[in-house]
């Protein structure tokens, strides 16, 4: 009786840890909602495209860069387009001129603190 209690205990600790969340949570929706205004991101896809269990989300450096894209609707395996924010002040800002080729930062080389795709990590 004793073992099966601590297996289930066990357990569930094991499983509301893995539905905690990420400690990015509220950077990456705020990243989402940026995206979302942006109106030369909306130019290339549909608002329901970007949700976060559409996109390929690299976090860097503690939060400070969140680099972010959403999948094609009609081809799972294609990200529309990636789009890079900084973390300045208490907010994210968009980092003009950086894409997956023009990586002025080193990002792409980086290992990501936390990377999720479709909504798992």
């Amino acid at each position: 009786m004793k073992k099966s209690l601590i297996t289930v205990v066990v357990s569930l600790g094991v499983l509301l840890g893995a539905c905690a969340g990420s400690e990015y949570d509220a950077e990456i929706e705020e990243v989402i909602e940026l995206y979302k205004n942006d109106e030369s991101a909306m130019m290339w896809m549909d608002e329901e495209q970007i949700t976060r269990d559409n996109a390929d989300i690299n976090v860097y450096e503690g939060g400070r860069y969140i680099k972010i894209g959403f999948f094609d609707l009609e081809d799972e395996d294609k990200t529309v387009r990636y789009e890079f924010y900084e973390k300045k002040g208490n907010n994210y800002e968009w980092l003009p001129r950086m894409n997956q080729t023009d990586d002025r930062l080193g990002l792409v080389d980086m290992e990501p603190e936390h990377y999720e795709v479709k909504g798992k990590y």
